[in-house]
């Protein structure tokens, strides 16, 4: 006796790439899992058997690594510039008339790298930003480094003292001059030049105190940028960079 003739199980009719997209639209940023979950439920709405369900969780495996291991980075935070608000040429002049001297720093370059995405398998650092004024042989170097938008480390090299403490003060008295918001930096150590420098928010280094008491205040007391003064445009070159 013959058996009955099986059944084709066909052609499993799931478009797979349309079911990814729309289950990854609102969850590209996610986790696998969260991906995952949000696929598994997809499919428990829709009621698809069981074939289908394995088939296409099977593509998905491979899928996922294509379209969730990146990680994308929020964008750059400019607010971080106000502190340090110099371009290429730039000049920052200070005077003491205490003893009638003068220091000059010229800004000679100002490299800003930010991240916009990375790959989590890999030892990228994450969503890591830096920015260097100056080379770290100059008399004025500053150095930044933060993750997520999140200060990581930041310190200022002024001839041979090194600064990154600081504390902050709002309506700041300082050479007759009254400042909105300034920070403080402490001299890291001890056997420097300065014990003391002074930034004032959107305007950069507007005083140093040496240990002997003398004080450098900013000559041309003018901010150098404004973000929200169109008549005062600079360019904020930012370098996006990938891992």
């Amino acid at each position: 006796m013959k058996s009955p003739p099986r059944k084709s199980a066909g052609t499993i009719g799931v478009n797979v790439e349309s079911v990814v997209e729309n289950s990854t639209d609102s969850n590209r940023k996610c986790s696998p899992y969260t991906y995952m979950v949000n696929v598994v439920n997809s499919f428990y709405r829709k009621k698809l058997n069981m074939k289908k369900f394995i088939f296409v969780i099977g593509v998905l495996f491979v899928l996922i690594s294509c379209k969730t291991n990146i990680i994308f980075c929020p964008e750059f935070d400019k607010q971080i510039l106000i502190w340090i608000p110099y371009q290429e040429n730039d000049v920052i002049e200070l005077y003491a008339q205490s003893n009638d001297s003068t220091i000059l720093f010229s800004i000679t370059s100002v490299n800003i790298t930010h991240t916009t995405h990375y790959d989590y398998g890999t030892k990228c650092g994450g969503c890591r930003d830096e920015i260097f004024i100056n080379d770290h042989n100059s008399d004025f170097h500053v150095e930044i480094y933060l993750h997520d938008r999140i200060m990581g480390h930041q310190s200022y090299k002024i001839i041979d003292s090194y600064f990154s403490t600081y504390s902050e003060v709002n309506n700041y008295l300082f050479e007759s001059n009254e400042y909105d918001l300034v920070r403080i930096f402490e001299a890291d150590n001890s056997k420097g030049t300065f014990r003391k420098l002074i930034v004032a928010k959107d305007i950069g280094v507007i005083g140093l105190i040496d240990i002997y008491g003398n004080t450098w205040a900013l000559k041309t007391n003018v901010k150098i940028r404004r973000y929200d003064d169109p008549n005062k445009p600079r360019d904020i070159v930012i370098n996006n960079v990938s891992c």
